[in-house]
């Protein structure tokens, strides 16, 4: 599934694995000036290109390696003729992309491997300079882009939702904290998440979801000094575990996050895949 919204300036472009007309999971990329950020999974591939190929897109850059936002990349690189563009650990991934996890191959598909050229610290289109922002944590190559003057941030999985639950044991919550502080002293005006879409009032946005994590790792550590498990901790301020976890086999759980809050903040950190 592919469909376009148009937001003036900024097109943002819907991409989704269906299942009997229904969306499993969707994700989105996002067109300026030129410029498309992501390229979405490896399901919707031959829909991006399609769909590219009638659009004046002049330059390509990639969040970070996670298959919802390159897996569009091999094809359109073969098509485009247009540099796309990466943090130089993505482009180490995207040489020669790894077999995912089997949920996420029905989720999204198997990405292909693509040659790219390394991003640098600064992004430009005819109207627009993005700056490129390191954002470790969902993943250790992750970054986002800041649009100083019109106030956009470009978040790509760092924001997703204010009340986040899940985590993946190999994303940190504690980097992730410290890249939403990053953003959040940035300002920002708007959000364009890879997930929420446009979300309005950026810098407050974001400072919700800080607090929430904030106070979420307080009370879990009062818990927890009880004697309680992280699995009994999660279920107390969480509730049971959802579909996401049945799905993935606990690899996305709320378990997960608490577990992670209860570490030491300032202890070392895990670096995301």
């Amino acid at each position: 599934m592919l469909r376009e919204h148009d937001h003036g300036a900024i097109v943002r472009l819907e991409l989704a694995r269906t299942f009997l007309g229904h969306v499993i999971y969707h994700v989105y990329c996002y067109l300026i000036d030129g410029l498309l950020i992501d390229t979405g999974p490896p399901a919707t591939a031959a829909a991006m290109a399609r769909w590219a190929a009638a659009r004046p897109i002049r330059r390509v850059v990639l969040t970070h390696h996670h298959e919802d936002h390159s897996g569009g990349a091999p094809l359109l690189a073969r098509r485009l003729g247009v540099p796309i563009e990466a943090p130089a650990a993505t482009v180490r991934v995207l040489a020669n992309f790894p077999r995912i996890p089997a949920y996420r191959r029905l989720v999204w598909g198997q990405p292909g491997s693509a040659e790219l050229k390394p991003l640098g610290e600064v992004i430009e289109t005819e109207r627009y300079r993005f700056r490129v922002v390191p954002t470790p944590g969902h993943a250790a190559d992750h970054v986002a882009l800041f649009e100083e003057r019109e106030g956009w941030l470009v978040s790509g999985d760092l924001y997703i939702s204010p009340r986040a639950v899940y985590l993946r044991p190999v994303e940190d919550a504690w980097t992730i904290l410290a890249s939403l502080e990053r953003l959040r002293d940035l300002n920002p005006k708007m959000l364009l998440c890879s997930h929420a879409g446009l979300v309005p009032d950026a810098t407050r946005a974001l400072e919700r979801k800080i607090a929430y994590w904030r106070g979420l790792a307080e009370r879990a550590r009062q818990i927890a000094a009880a004697g309680a498990s992280a699995a009994s901790v999660a279920r107390q301020l969480l509730g049971r575990e959802g579909a996401m976890a049945l799905i993935s086999l606990g690899d996305f759980s709320k378990r997960n996050l608490i577990k992670c809050l209860l570490e030491d903040p300032g202890g070392p950190r895990r670096l995301g895949d």
